[in-house]
């Protein structure tokens, strides 16, 4: 059964990342950041296959501007290590055709993220050598009613018996507890969620094409399965593999595969020998 290939992060400007210079990156296209007063052109990328901006209820239109989306984000973090968005990198089956992908992936993101409150930025690359993907650029901020940004936590007073604020005698303002988030996009079940939910839509579209292949968004270890899973090569690699020249990735999945062979050897010959012996026991 073939594990899903998904990676979930976070833009933080913390490690002197942008959301701009990502929108710019995912999207191919050359986007202005008012926060560091640059211009990001990707324009040159020509893998691209898919680009959209999928918008959650209240969303302003002028959203589905990647450049006012993401120049909006950028304005409302004050914060010097804010996280400015959340990316889910996915790579897409390889045995569907790209106008399947596009259902897919808008599926996904549909049903995961947008209903639940995000902006996606949705894109899809191929440079015809593989490796198929998507990359989703998600907001981290809820929207209320009027499409504002709201706060990412809301502070929680601490109250006496009687439902009233209990002042500090010495700061003289109100006693504040643990500040209560806003959602829970961040909480660890989430990713294993997205993950499943992922798994899912692969198998949905299989079964819809006809196509037989098991997916599952659980490790090898989780599943109880002594294999070691290979590394994700990435579209350079992948290219230069193609053509004929080794690369240390490349390898390190070329030792990885001839360990789970052995493995599967051992496996194999144990079975042999108890069938072997259980045949020797009933003969006698």
């Amino acid at each position: 059964m073939e594990v899903i290939s998904l990676h979930i992060g976070i833009i933080s400007r913390g490690n002197g990342r942008s959301a701009i210079q990502m929108a710019a990156y995912c999207a191919r296209e050359k986007l202005y950041s008012d926060y560091t007063g640059r211009s990001y052109d990707y324009t040159n990328r020509q893998d691209l296959v898919y680009h959209e901006i999928m918008l959650p209820d209240y969303a302003p239109n002028t959203f589905h501007n990647p450049e006012v989306l993401w120049n909006s984000v950028e304005k409302i973090e004050k914060s010097k290590n804010a996280q400015l968005a959340r990316t889910v990198i996915i790579a897409l089956p390889r045995e569907l055709i790209h106008s399947v992908h596009i259902q897919m992936v808008r599926q996904y993101a549909q049903e995961f993220f947008v209903q639940q409150g995000m902006c996606a930025d949705i894109s899809i690359h191929d440079k015809g050598d593989g490796n198929p993907h998507a990359h989703l650029l998600l907001t981290t901020r809820s929207l209320d009613r009027d499409g504002k940004w709201m706060c990412k936590q809301r502070r929680n007073y601490l109250l006496d018996k009687s439902g009233n604020r209990i002042r500090d005698p010495i700061t003289k303002g109100y006693k504040l507890g643990r500040s209560i988030k806003t959602n829970d996009w961040d909480a660890p079940e989430r990713a294993e969620e997205w993950r499943k939910g992922w798994a899912e839509i692969c198998r949905s579209w299989f079964e819809r094409c006809g196509i037989s292949k098991e997916i599952t968004h659980i490790s090898y270890a989780r599943q109880g399965i002594d294999r070691e899973p290979t590394i994700h090569l990435g579209a350079k690699v992948r290219s230069l593999e193609d053509r004929g020249l080794l690369t240390d990735r490349g390898q390190k999945n070329r030792d990885i595969e001839m360990r789970n062979h052995e493995r599967d050897r051992f496996i194999f010959r144990e079975h042999i020998e108890k069938d072997r012996d259980r045949g020797l026991e009933r003969d006698r």
